[in-house]
């Protein structure tokens, strides 16, 4: 009698890890989603309003890299309330033929919008001003180990940048 409910305590106990193990990488996978970019027209109104640069990361399914620093740097950073006061961040997926608005409220797909920016190798970052110039970018993955801080260097120079822009007067 007391073996039997033993197995049904570890058959049970089994279930429930089995369903925890299920439930965590559902919960992993959700958080790799970074904000898609919609309307850059009306995220350029926010840079007027909060002076803070819109970083555009470009991907491409399948590509390794991509998939690295969304789960290790952009996605870490767009969850970070710290980051909400320093950066607008969207993604682009060049592949992609999702409409959105450009900085000219102009319909284009994510892939046209990739291509007049001329990106072409992934992972891309690109910090922008209010009007969609690049203030910063940062192309590929030179050192893993340091590109959460190689990206906080550009973030910090990009604002100044763009509050240099903001300050000058004709």
């Amino acid at each position: 009698m007391f073996q039997e409910v033993c197995i049904k305590m570890a058959l049970m106990f089994r279930f429930y890890l089995l369903v925890c193990v299920f439930l965590s990488n559902f919960a992993l996978a959700q958080e790799l989603t970074l904000p898609p970019a919609k309307n850059f027209f009306t995220d350029s109104q926010k840079v007027w309003k909060k002076q803070t640069p819109i970083l555009i990361m470009f991907s491409i399914p399948d590509c390794g890299f991509c998939k690295k620093v969304k789960e290790d740097v952009i996605g870490p950073m767009a969850d970070l309330k710290e980051y909400d006061d320093k950066i607008i961040i969207r993604h682009i997926n060049a592949n992609s033929f999702d409409d959105l608005r450009n900085f000219y409220n102009e319909e284009v797909s994510h892939n046209e919008f990739a291509s007049r920016k001329a990106v072409n190798f992934f992972p891309s970052v690109l910090l922008v001003d209010q009007y969609g110039v690049t203030l910063e970018k940062m192309i590929g993955v030179a050192n893993e180990d340091y590109y959460w801080t190689d990206l906080d260097e550009l973030i910090i120079s990009a604002t100044n940048k763009l509050t240099n822009k903001m300050k000058a007067k004709l």
